[in-house]
């Protein structure tokens, strides 16, 4: 039922006196209830009285006592029907809410920081305005903004025509408020990407829950201490996408195979791009050597061994991101004959660090990187 998030942290539960579950879930677990119910009604079964009374605990707002709930057991006594009923209540408790995901990362970066390797220290990124534009105007904030005063004007006129005053006649066409300016990228700041493997091997080798608490980790950091750097966490398996911290906890691992560092690098780059005039990073966590890329047609291609097209494009991005000045680390997971010869095509390369880990590891080996570029 539930995904344990909990597992990620270990410890005490970090999301004890979590919040009731959200309508649409109580909803289905109504419904379950009344087909347990109407099944109970020619039949005595255990393990149907227990969902029954789980559930009604569950929708009067306990919402661990889903937990209680044999989801295996109720599919074999239910059949179809059944499995469909547990399937949208899964599907509608599943996901975090958004205090119950801060919750998770503070805990994940106060574990992380009590490990010895990771420096403290306060606010050290930068506070500077002289960076290239975003696009977007803002309020006075107290920092040294350019003037914009096309956004400024609209901002009068809106005021005025609200209140009625398109003429002006109370001689203040303009006020302090009114003023707009232009926003731009802080000097010192960084735009950082966070490639995740999210290959099966991953599971298999229990490197994944150290890998989504590291992220959460660094995520919240970020959030909280660091907002003028700009983060980005990208996921890779056959394919890459970008996910929010809340997609990378709840994704399910499932066995797809493929390790599409191309396509992970050529989304990083894209963001890096996005946020000219940062400092751009990029630190990947991985557990073996690239075996995916994408064809012409934008399709997956997966061979492993890898085929040599697959070498020559992962290099290729890997090249475009080292001319374009970024700052890339690896965190290899695992030391196989294989990953040993990537490693070393990777220490080849100007600019790039390579740094073997672990699952304990891991979290304050990337955390404590991302504070040493602060410097």
């Amino acid at each position: 039922m539930r995904f344990r998030y909990r597992a990620y942290m270990g410890g005490a539960d970090p999301l004890a006196g979590e919040e009731p579950p959200p309508g649409e879930a109580v909803r289905a677990a109504d419904e379950l209830r009344a087909l347990i119910s109407a099944e109970l009604v020619d039949r005595d079964s255990a393990p149907l009285v227990a969902a029954e009374e789980a559930l009604e605990r569950y929708a009067a707002g306990e919402r661990s006592a889903l937990d209680e709930v044999d989801a295996l057991a109720l599919s074999a006594l239910l059949g179809a029907q059944g499995r469909e009923r547990l399937d949208r209540l899964d599907e509608a408790d599943h996901g975090l809410t958004p205090r119950e995901l801060r919750r998770l990362g503070e805990v994940a970066l106060a574990e992380i920081e009590a490990a010895p390797s990771v420096r403290g220290g306060g606010h050290r990124g930068g506070s500077g305005n002289a960076g290239e534009t975003t696009g977007a105007s803002v309020r006075h904030d107290g920092l040294d903004r350019p003037l914009d005063p096309v956004a400024t004007m609209r901002a009068a006129m809106v005021r005025r025509a609200a209140a009625g005053d398109l003429t002006a006649a109370d001689g203040a066409p303009l006020r302090t408020d009114d003023l707009r300016y232009t926003e731009t990228e802080p000097t010192g700041a960084a735009a950082v990407c966070l490639l995740v493997d999210l290959s099966h091997s991953m599971t298999t080798r229990g490197l994944h829950e150290a890998a989504t608490r590291t992220a959460l980790a660094l995520h919240t950091l970020v959030r909280t201490r660091r907002p003028e750097d700009r983060m980005l966490v990208i996921g890779f398996g056959d394919r890459a996408r970008e996910m929010t911290p809340a997609e990378l906890v709840e994704h399910d691992w499932r066995r797809v195979p493929g390790t599409n560092l191309q396509h992970a690098l050529h989304l990083a780059r894209a963001h890096l791009r996005r946020h000219r005039g940062l400092r751009p990073v990029i630190m990947v966590v991985t557990d073996g050597e690239p075996t995916a890329h994408l064809g012409e047609d934008g399709d997956a291609r997966f061979a492993w061994p890898p085929t040599p097209r697959t070498v020559e494009v992962t290099t290729a991005e890997l090249d475009a991101a080292l001319a374009e000045g970024t700052e890339l680390t690896f965190f290899l997971l695992a030391d196989d004959p294989r990953l040993r010869a990537f490693r070393e095509l990777l220490e080849r390369r100007r600019g790039v660090r390579v740094v073997n880990a672990d699952a304990e590891a891991l979290g304050a080996l990337v955390v404590g990187r991302y504070l040493d570029g602060k410097d």
